[in-house]
């Protein structure tokens, strides 16, 4: 069999194919023409004496990588992170396990189709003209929002039928690992306030019934004014107070409303205090009821001086502008968190660095400013000014960068720890007004590395401190991750958990890691590139590729030992980047879920989706290890049968709540025993 590719990039489906295969068979017997898949060929192939390969499927020698399509437009790959993690990780899972209906499954279906319609490669790797990207940008936006009005609707709904305390705060829990975390609502009243489980442990239209304009009513009263309006004053109340009906009001109102009374309506809400607290561990997939308690709450470990930050896990010192942390095993890394600033004379699809350029890794000024002290989280600002070059000029064969044309760059970096996190947490903002440059944050690491293991699709890929190039693309070990990247020796390691920040490096001969925050370029493509002589595109200036304007990133830093697997990294970037959700509860008649509980509970396998298909509750799990795993589910608290089943949907292996899965095996689960 020979296979003959169809095909390329930005080509429609062809709708003649099949009948051209079927005219070439017709008109000779030499050869029979089929249109299949890859699938199919490859199933019909031998497979005896083939090499063995292991690793990613990636070389700069074979084809072009484009390896600089993670790092360009960070504001596209932001909120490409944002839309998925509210989509898969938020909307799908609390909808199907607590919603269910038509209206959040065509709503899911919209915010899918926005993914996927930006699925194109130069869609989601963000080589398009401008006017493309802004699309782009609004189809995540929109997928982003439907998560976000999902979750709400999944929330209130689970709120309905939780038996809590009425006005208790309601944190639920997304992912499938039990964690804490800190939570931020409103509750009742003034003055000092803390939050207790239901066992008493500290932690931290218009009108109907008793509620006008989605608020509670105590009481009213209703005046009229000398021009004849009718003034209503509504004196609001929280939930569980004692409210008023107001039937009769309405019917009032409504009686006077014929006979042609204007009315003016005013109310007055009842006063709440804006709190964070830490939650303690709620189950994955499950929930736990809080209430409010006037008082003073327990003290903790979070704290912060003048240049510095406690936990339980992790203390941080201020050097300037990069920090030192220690763990409490006494593991201590320093000169943490330092920018890098060069030239880039490349385009959205690589980096080319400047025949002459200016590196800039030292502020002129930094101010170091303590904004909160505990006890659930400490936060100090780290203010620093730089000055930068404003661009690179010439073509991409002799681009060059000159240090007597700068702008001051004011970067704030705010260092933030709580309560009972491993990693430290860090935000970088800066108004971008320089060009043609890249800006990467670089870690010293603990001890000299080899490698690195970086979050895939599925997988942790393992890479060295290489890359393989060849005549149309050189090496560069600039290299991808999803959501982590761990530079480990097997013994210590420093892992960096970030949200849309694609990029990184390991430098320095393995002492180093280094994540690129943004890279600015005028040009969709050039020409003559030092790391790759032809163009990759149309060579169009795009001036949104610059990346101008106010930016912000997040990421985290872990310090650890052992490896990633010892790190629990894909549990921290759960922790990190998908927050415990809340609301308010409580005082429901027919309320039958108790004040703390698991709708699914999944241990010994990473879990990717849950969902609701014709069938019934989905899971999709894996296995992201060299080692086979047994995974374990369980359903409303009791043991599930369940069939695996292939992506068409057909069963395939039956089993009762565990099910072995072989080295980074994946799995999708359909449960029998699932509620209507």
């Amino acid at each position: 069999a020979i296979l003959l590719m169809n095909g390329t990039d930005h080509q429609m489906p062809q709708p003649w194919l099949g009948r051209v295969a079927a005219e070439a068979n017709t008109i000779q017997d030499d050869y029979e023409f089929v249109v299949t898949s890859l699938h199919e060929y490859l199933e019909q192939q031998p497979v005896d004496g083939l090499s063995t390969w292991r690793g990613e499927l990636r070389s700069g020698a074979r084809t072009n990588v484009l390896m600089g399509v993670a790092s360009n437009r960070v504001d596209v790959h932001q909120a490409c992170a944002a839309a998925e993690r509210a989509v898969e990780r938020r909307a799908e899972p609390l909808a199907a396990l607590f919603v269910d209906d038509d209206a959040s499954r065509a709503l899911l279906n919209v915010a899918w189709r926005n993914l996927v319609l930006n699925s194109a490669h130069d869609s989601s790797c963000a080589c398009s003209h401008d006017e493309v990207v802004d699309q782009v940008l609004v189809r995540y936006h929109e997928a982003r929002q439907i998560g976000d009005v999902l979750v709400r609707e999944a929330l209130h709904r689970l709120a309905t039928e939780v038996d809590a305390s009425p006005g208790a705060t309601l944190v639920v829990n997304a992912t499938a690992a039990d964690r804490g975390g800190v939570v931020r609502g409103t509750v009742p009243g003034e003055g000092p306030v803390h939050l207790v489980t239901p066992d008493g442990t500290p932690v931290l239209e218009m009108m109907r019934g008793p509620e006008f304009a989605g608020t509670r009513i105590g009481s009213y009263d209703m005046e009229r004014a000398r021009d004849g309006t009718f003034e209503l004053r509504f004196h609001g109340v929280h939930r569980g107070e004692p409210a008023t009906d107001l039937q009769e009001l309405r019917d009032e109102l409504l009686r006077l409303g014929d006979q042609g009374a204007t009315f003016r309506f005013r109310v007055l809400m009842p006063p709440t205090r804006d709190v964070i607290f830490a939650a303690d561990a709620v189950p994955g997939f499950g929930w736990r009821a809080y209430t409010a308690v006037d008082g003073d709450g327990p003290g903790s470990k979070v704290t912060a001086g003048v240049a510095s930050l406690a936990n339980e896990h992790l203390e941080v010192r201020i050097n300037g502008e990069t920090y030192t942390i220690s763990t409490q095993d006494g593991l201590t890394v320093g000169g943490l968190g330092r920018l890098v600033d060069g030239g880039d004379g490349g385009d959205t699809y690589n980096y080319s660095p400047p025949t002459e350029d200016v590196v800039i890794e030292r502020p002129e000024d930094v101010e170091v400013t303590t904004l909160e002290s505990g006890p659930v989280r400490a936060r100090v600002r780290i203010d620093a000014t730089y000055r930068w070059p404003t661009h690179a000029i010439g073509d991409a064969r002799s681009c060059s960068r000159r240090a007597d044309e700068t702008l001051p760059v004011a970067v704030s970096t705010m260092l933030e720890l709580r309560g009972d996190e491993r990693f430290l947490r860090v935000h970088t903002e800066l108004d971008n007004q320089c060009r043609d440059h890249r800006v990467r944050v670089h870690f010293p690491l603990p001890a000299p590395v080899t490698g690195s293991d970086a979050e895939c699709a599925f997988a942790v890929a393992r890479r060295g401190l290489t890359a393989e190039g060849g005549p149309n693309e050189l090496p560069l070990p600039t290299f991808v991750s999803r959501r982590f990247v761990d530079a480990s020796d097997g013994a210590v390691g420093l892992a960096v958990l970030h949200d849309g920040l694609l990029e990184y490096e390991v430098v320095d001969d393995g002492r180093e890691l280094a994540v690129t925050l943004l890279r600015g370029t005028g040009y969709l493509s050039r020409a003559e590139l030092a790391l790759r002589p032809n163009p990759a595109g149309p060579m169009d200036p795009v001036d949104g590729a610059q990346v101008l304007g106010r930016r912000a990133v997040d990421y985290a830093v872990l310090p650890h030992r052992g490896d990633w697997r010892a790190a629990r990294l894909y549990e921290a970037a759960d922790e990190f980047l998908v927050p415990l959700e809340r609301v308010r509860a409580g005082g429901v008649a027919g309320a039958t879920r108790p004040p703390t509980g698991q709708a699914l509970r999944v241990d010994g396998a990473q879990v990717s989706a849950v969902l609701r298909e014709p069938g019934g509750l989905a899971v999709r799990v894996f296995n992201p290890s060299p080692d086979p795993a047994t995974v374990v589910i369980e359903r409303d608290g009791g043991p599930v049968t369940a069939w695996t089943v292939d992506l068409a949907g057909r069963p395939q292996r039956r089993f009762e709540s565990a099910l072995g899965m072989r080295p980074w095996e994946i799995a999708t689960i359909r449960l029998d025993d699932v509620r209507a």
